[in-house]
């Protein structure tokens, strides 16, 4: 009866101990208003922000000055992203989701140019 009463208690603790019954954390988006002036300045965010800690999903568009970021909770946090976008020495404004979609739908719809764009020296900020 003792081993019986052994092997239910392990093989509870085993159950409740597996990871495909442990509560999973929630992917978390935040979307951010930046400055950017052309591809190279895309990719430069681009590339840094797509190794911070926790970061799942990456959508940065120079046409829209638009950043999506979806990432694990607990690994990292809205303000921690801004900084690091800050650091490479771009905007960071926080918008909402819907705003965000607003503003890559209104994109979508009106195009843009890149014969306009141009380059500014960002070490002067």
């Amino acid at each position: 009866m003792k081993k019986l009463l052994i092997i239910t208690i392990a093989l509870l603790v085993g159950f409740a101990a597996n990871p495909l019954y442990a509560q999973k954390k929630e992917n978390k988006v935040v979307c951010f208003k930046s400055n950017m002036d052309c591809a190279n300045c895309e990719q430069t965010i681009n590339e840094y922000l797509k190794f911070e800690k926790g970061v799942k999903d990456l959508k940065v568009d120079h046409a829209t000055n638009t950043i999506k970021v979806e990432y694990k909770e607990g690994k990292n946090n809205d303000d921690d992203l801004a900084k690091a976008i800050e650091k490479k020495g771009y905007k960071a404004e926080k918008i909402s989701l819907e705003d965000y979609k607003k503003i890559v739908e209104k994109s979508a719809h009106q195009g843009h140019d890149h014969d306009n764009e141009k380059h500014r020296d960002r070490s002067q900020n």
